[in-house]
């Protein structure tokens, strides 16, 4: 956690900033202590004796048309040399001068778009924008900006998947639940702490999707993938369930921080496919994970230090799918509004074809951080490990896992099968697989299955006693 001294200390002294109003000010030290500023509107000041006032305030002429709040803008005159301001009261010279963002501590720009592409025809998509600490979430302007505080803040995308709306709805609770855990507790006593906290909130909104998914016919199938990234004491952590991307940009380089958790990566992993390869293979979007394909996920947790300057963007596989590193790079490096890099992105996306919903979250990280140093131009996946200590007070009160017969784990397509394609029609008169599988419906059973042992031993012996008998009287 960070220490008061990071976050809360006194701010250093610096430059007040300038009012609207026009002022004279002067802030030349006399004996060791600073002067009163003496501020003075140009209609209201009337002419002193040069010995016992400040600097002068005269009108140009050509400067009489230039009007501030109704007020011609006034001209300073030089003070003589000779002349010295007046001593500062004890209160003025003990209040400290405002602080900039840069002195508060991390600040972060960041913005969020998503976009339903060309071929879909609705979006599945979901982001999360947030500051912990003030229980916001939204892309506002008091967002789009802020001071990181204790609590920290949340950013997340989720690509939903199972067709009409229940994508969207797996992805709405998805970020949703995240939120509503992560922002409980109060601020986390470690980032050990904080990154359990994002694992158990990911997998509760997984949890809470499958029981969704099992209780409601019309969302049946329906699962989204999760990259989080939280920020806490200048620290970024990521927890990821599926093929959602977080990338980073720093010194002119951009490296993936997530690892996807589909074929494709473990096949790469394996040496069993070159990249070059499975950027045509035929099961590319093959995912090994989701929320709400089971009642409980495997969270891959992983950690970066933050150093100031660094661009960190969040995307789902219809930016990463259609648009290359390179090209991310590029607009990161040549922008550096958050904003306009999301809208250039997700164009981009959707100028190469966007076959699938694009969504994009651009963060850049600023103030109170460590430059970069040689030591940090080598950056990737690095894995968070957690602690066996046990919980503190301060961790949210998590639900339960819910538990129940799981649901067979992604063998298809699921993107793409279950999104687009509509199932193919049943033959008539066909038992569908649904029905003989979901374990609400009633079974068929015949009807001795539950009859007492001994009426099936007579009826056995029956039987074979008038076979008997057709047999004799046959050959007879």
């Amino acid at each position: 956690m960070t220490d008061a001294a990071d976050n809360n200390a006194a701010p250093p002294e610096s430059d007040a900033a300038k009012p609207s109003a026009p002022v004279v000010a002067d802030s030349t030290k006399t004996d060791g202590a600073q002067a009163e500023p003496t501020a003075t509107v140009a209609e209201e000041a009337p002419p002193q004796p040069a010995a016992e006032d400040g600097p002068k305030i005269e009108f140009a002429p050509s400067t009489v048309e230039t009007i501030i709040g109704g007020t011609p803008a006034p001209v300073l005159a030089a003070p003589a040399a000779a002349e010295a301001p007046a001593p500062a009261s004890p209160e003025a010279a003990a209040a400290p001068a405002p602080a900039s963002a840069e002195s508060e501590g991390l600040s972060v720009r960041v913005f969020g778009r998503t976009d339903v592409g060309m071929i879909r025809e609705h979006n599945e998509d979901n982001f999360l924008i947030s500051d912990l600490t003030q229980n916001l979430r939204s892309v506002k302007p008091e967002i789009r900006t802020h001071v990181v505080g204790a609590s920290g803040s949340l950013f997340a995308v989720c690509d939903g998947m199972g067709g009409a709306a229940a994508g969207e709805v797996a992805s709405q609770m998805a970020v949703d639940t995240i939120y509503e855990l992560l922002q409980n507790g109060g601020p986390a006593a470690s980032k050990d702490q904080f990154a359990r906290r994002i694992s158990e909130a990911v997998g509760e909104a997984g949890a809470r999707i499958y029981l969704a998914a099992k209780t409601n016919r019309a969302q049946r199938g329906m699962g989204t993938t999760s990259t989080v990234v939280g920020v806490y004491d200048k620290t970024l952590f990521m927890g990821q369930v599926g093929d959602s991307r977080a990338y980073l940009v720093r010194g002119g380089k951009i490296k993936q921080l997530t690892k996807d958790q589909s074929l494709v990566a473990k096949l790469i992993e394996a040496g069993q496919l070159t990249e070059e390869e499975a950027e045509n293979y035929e099961h590319g979007h093959i995912i090994l994970q989701a929320l709400g394909t089971s009642d409980s996920v495997v969270v891959d947790l992983s950690f970066l230090d933050l150093r100031k300057g660094d661009a960190v963007l969040l995307c789902s596989d219809g930016l990463s799918g259609l648009v290359t590193s390179a090209q991310m790079l590029e607009v990161l490096m040549t922008s550096d509004e958050p904003m306009d890099c999301c809208k250039r992105l997700t164009d981009m996306a959707n100028a190469a074809g966007g076959h699938d919903n694009v969504t994009v979250i651009v963060a850049r990280f600023g103030g109170d951080i460590p430059a970069p140093g040689p030591g940090d131009e080598i950056f990737g996946y690095q894995p968070w490990i957690l602690s066996d200590e046990p919980h503190g007070d301060a961790d949210p009160k998590v639900p339960s896992k819910i538990k129940g017969a799981d649901a067979p784990p992604p063998g298809k397509d699921v993107k793409n099968a279950v999104s687009i394609r509509p199932p193919a029609a049943a033959a008539p008169n066909a038992v569908s697989p649904a029905r003989a599988t979901q374990g609400d419906d009633d079974d068929i059973k015949l009807p001795v299955s539950n009859a007492p042992r001994y009426a099936l031993v007579a009826f056995l012996l029956a039987l074979a006693v008038g076979l008997l008998l057709a047999a004799f009287f046959l050959i007879k």
